[in-house]
């Protein structure tokens, strides 16, 4: 059969990526992109009439071009079970971050977890499991955090002073820049989301640490981050 898989090598993950799909027999042109990289239109140019598109997201305008020329498009951060892997393996990265850049052991350090979704929760499992003292800060229902935290707090009006490192799960700005200035000059924020919550310039300029982290997985793990893609392009193409 002809090598129809175009594997869009970004990153270390889909070198690995491209290794382990070296086996799977392809129908079709098919073109497969970092979970990260949205599809556009320069990018499904490059695709066959009636092939398909694996891809992090891709927007209502690019897919009915793509319906107009047969193209699947399948959106790997759409799938559940994806996302519950690729959780998990960003918080790993954010526990080798905190290990990496705070001056304080992790069972010492007291952290503020931004966020209660899919990716806060698997941090804040991850951090529980080493018994690391942990707040979060949600505007959802507090009993589930509660599972995890010694606080749960409102996601505003933050006050930073209390806490040696900061991770954001939320992807848009939620954090004044006034609020960073009670942000201690040893902490660590860490941000791991799409969008930072805060002004990441200002915080610099205060000579804070802080950073946005895109793409943990496949700088920390990427053969892992390269396993979970396989297994959600092989029940695609079934």
């Amino acid at each position: 059969m002809k090598n129809n898989l175009t594997v869009i090598k970004t990153d270390e993950r889909m070198y690995f990526l491209q290794k382990l799909l070296a086996g799977c027999a392809f129908d079709r042109d098919t073109h497969v992109y970092a979970p990260n990289i949205a599809l556009d239109e320069e990018k499904l140019a490059k695709v066959a009439d009636g092939g398909r598109v694996i891809c992090g997201k891709c927007s209502d305008k690019v897919k009915d071009l793509a319906r107009l020329r047969g193209i699947d498009v399948h959106c790997i951060m759409l799938d559940e079970r994806f996302q519950a892997v690729n959780s998990r393996l960003t918080a790993e990265g954010a526990l080798m971050l905190i290990l990496e850049r705070s001056l304080r052991s992790i069972r010492d350090s007291r952290v503020l977890i931004m966020g209660f979704g899919r990716m806060g929760a698997a941090v804040a499992k991850l951090l529980g499991d080493l018994s690391v003292n942990i707040a979060i800060a949600t505007n959802s229902s507090s009993r589930p955090a509660f599972a995890f935290a010694s606080d749960v707090l409102p996601l505003e009006n933050f006050d930073f002073a209390p806490y040696d490192v900061i991770i954001n799960t939320v992807p848009k700005p939620i954090v004044k820049d006034e609020e960073l200035l009670t942000m201690r000059e040893d902490a660590v924020y860490i941000d791991l989301a799409s969008t930072p919550a805060i002004n990441l310039e200002y915080a610099r300029y205060l000579g804070l640490d802080a950073g946005i982290y895109p793409a943990l997985p496949a700088k920390v793990c990427p053969l892992a981050a390269a396993v979970a893609m396989k297994d959600y392009i092989s029940e695609v193409i079934k």
